[in-house]
């Protein structure tokens, strides 16, 4: 590197944060889990287990997110963190979209995560090809899939995400995998 850009940081997002949530997070492990929680359960007591596991594994995820993505910034993250100090406006939707992004590209096999809306009342994403889903079903069966256990483990990373940031919101699941061949989010502002 010459000397003008050693400091400078990439615009992507560190290679080993995402490897390192990737690893600890990893969608097989909590499936298998989860497979193995719910063996001798049916009704009511698989629900309940499937809001305790994938609950607290999507609360676990996103702090720990939080946590490396304000470690390992990257260039496009100061620049909007500049950007934010400077104007006083758009910390919703932009900062939790960061962390929404970085949580699921760590764990997905995905390049981007869409996102369908993004103002200063409204941040909603998309999410087609779930790896959480997928592991799910091949743990446990189309039936327990289809279900939605991991949807728990979504909506606890959302609210954690939300609450750590003291930004109230509104979430809604507003699509699911297997009704629409995609799980959609939205978090409106309170």
């Amino acid at each position: 590197m010459s000397e003008g850009t050693q400091d400078q940081k990439a615009f992507d997002l560190s290679e080993d944060m995402v490897k390192t949530i990737g690893e600890e997070f990893d969608v097989q492990n909590i499936a298998g889990k989860f497979a193995e929680a719910i063996k001798d359960k049916s009704g009511g007591a698989r629900e309940k287990t499937s809001e305790e596991i994938f609950g607290q594994y999507g609360i676990q995820w996103m702090k720990r997110t939080m946590e490396l993505g304000e470690k390992h910034t990257d260039r496009t993250y100061e620049t909007t963190k500049k950007y934010i100090e400077k104007t006083g406006c758009m910390y919703f939707p932009l900062v939790p979209q960061r962390f929404v992004e970085i949580a699921y590209l760590s764990t997905q096999d995905i390049f981007t995560l869409p996102i369908v809306q993004n103002n200063g009342e409204n941040c909603t994403y998309k999410l087609a090809m779930c790896s959480t889903f997928k592991a799910v079903k091949e743990h446990c069966g189309e039936e327990t899939a289809n279900a939605l256990p991991c949807k728990h483990a979504c909506l606890s990373a959302l609210e954690t995400l939300f609450k750590d940031l003291d930004i109230p919101i509104t979430l809604v699941m507003e699509a699911t995998m297997p009704e629409d061949d995609y799980c959609q989010f939205s978090a409106t502002k309170a």
